[in-house]
């Protein structure tokens, strides 16, 4: 374990409030450290106005956020406290009841919301994909794939939870944190443990076949975030002509085609993933209803495709997921702009009685923020509008940027 230094540093009340009631970062422009400036991997134990310490955290040399919170003072940081949190972790998804026969793609740990700050673990059947977004971990990073490792053979919290022991973990860097990880001697989508290096993990997802790109795909290799809403979306498509917006691998368009639509249209501007999308459909051709469905996948600007006459009226269902349109603070003016016209333009494709499944997944874009964004654009046009914003429960979201995913299903007069 890294030898680390214990810092101390004060806090003025409004940081010390946000810090009381969850948030999970210490950002730098909150941080004086006078002399005592920590290395990478420290810990920072913070203090507030009563010069009372209450909160622990692990010094990151590089980001923005200039602390992640650990717990509160009473926690020590040693390998123990790594082997804990996986544990708690594991123990959470046995009573979520999520795995089974017919789903073995989860989450496992959940970063800030788990105690182990900038840390993601997702499970596809037996690859697990380990994705760091925080470079304070740099001195850790051994310690904490010895921890995970441990489960590479029978393990009763695993048996509890219905999780396969895994055969191999990928290791992920986030884009931000990436080359302070290989100025460390670590390269991105390299094996952490296992000798498999087929480039995709098959699993089972409410009995659909999926192939995350665990190597190289967005996020883990699968946005696993929008099981539920996929759901819905199988529930909502019989006899209907869908159209899926952004599709990126197909998560939604197979689950429509599995739910009894008629036809599936897919749009996505990387041809890439489209092929993704047809093989999606290809593993999955002994369901009945999808092999019945027809299914047209295109490559295309997604504004210049909603504007053409010939598609106004033309379908019953359309999802509109696009990536984040907001990355940033500042972008969020233009994001909205993006939000309403992308809804505005996807619902002139509805037939009239038609439904609109409008997503959001940029942290900057909150809840109440992306309801007013909907209901600005469509109130005029509005015949039900139902709250479907929220995470599966193993996506675990303990403060409120956490819960960054939203979602408006919108059923047109």
């Amino acid at each position: 374990m890294h030898a680390y230094k214990i810092h101390k540093i004060h806090i003025d009340e409004r940081t010390e409030h946000r810090l009381r009631r969850n948030m999970p970062w210490l950002f730098r422009k909150n941080t004086d450290f006078a002399k005592d400036t920590p290395q990478n991997g420290d810990l920072v134990a913070i203090y507030g106005r009563r010069n009372q310490c209450i909160k622990l955290g692990i010094y990151d040399a590089f980001g923005d956020i200039a602390v992640h919170i650990l717990g509160n003072p009473g926690c020590t940081f040693d390998p123990s406290y790594i082997d804990t949190k996986i544990a708690e972790a594991f123990a959470k998804r046995a009573q979520m009841h999520i795995a089974d026969d017919s789903t073995n793609g989860l989450r496992l740990i959940s970063g800030e919301s788990e105690g182990l700050p900038g840390i993601v673990l997702d499970a596809y059947h037996t690859s697990w994909v380990l994705k760091i977004y925080a470079a304070c971990w740099i001195p850790y990073l051994d310690v904490l794939v010895e921890a995970l490792s441990k489960y590479a053979s029978p393990a009763a919290l695993l048996q509890q939870a219905q999780i396969s022991i895994p055969d191999r973990m990928v290791l992920r860097f986030g884009r931000n944190c990436l080359r302070h990880f290989e100025a460390a001697g670590y390269r991105e989508a390299t094996l952490a443990f296992g000798s498999d290096t087929t480039p995709y993990a098959e699993f089972l997802e409410c009995g659909a076949r999926f192939r995350a790109q665990i190597f190289k795909g967005q996020k883990t290799g699968f946005f696993l975030d929008q099981r539920n809403n996929r759901q819905i979306v199988r529930s909502l498509s019989q006899d209907k002509k869908v159209l899926d917006i952004c599709c990126y691998s197909g998560g939604f368009s197979i689950n429509a085609a599995i739910g009894g639509a008629s036809q599936v249209w897919s749009l996505d501007g990387d041809r890439n993933a489209l092929a993704l999308v047809q093989k999606h459909y290809e593993i999955n051709a002994d369901n009945p209803n999808l092999a019945r469905a027809e299914h047209i996948l295109e490559k295309c600007d997604m504004f210049e495709w909603l504007g053409q006459p010939k598609r106004r009226g033309a379908f019953d269902l359309i999802i509109a997921d696009p990536p984040s349109f907001a990355s940033s603070q500042a972008q969020i003016p233009s994001a909205e702009k993006a939000y309403m016209r992308l809804f505005s333009m996807a619902a002139d494709c509805l037939r009239p009685g038609g439904q609109i499944l409008c997503c959001s997944c940029s942290s900057h874009i909150g809840s109440e923020i992306f309801a007013q964004i909907v209901e600005r654009t469509l109130k005029h046009r509005t015949r039900s509008a139902v709250d479907y914003t929220g995470l599966p429960q193993d996506h675990v979201a303990a403060f409120a940027e956490a819960r960054y995913l939203k979602a408006w299903l919108i059923t047109i007069k």
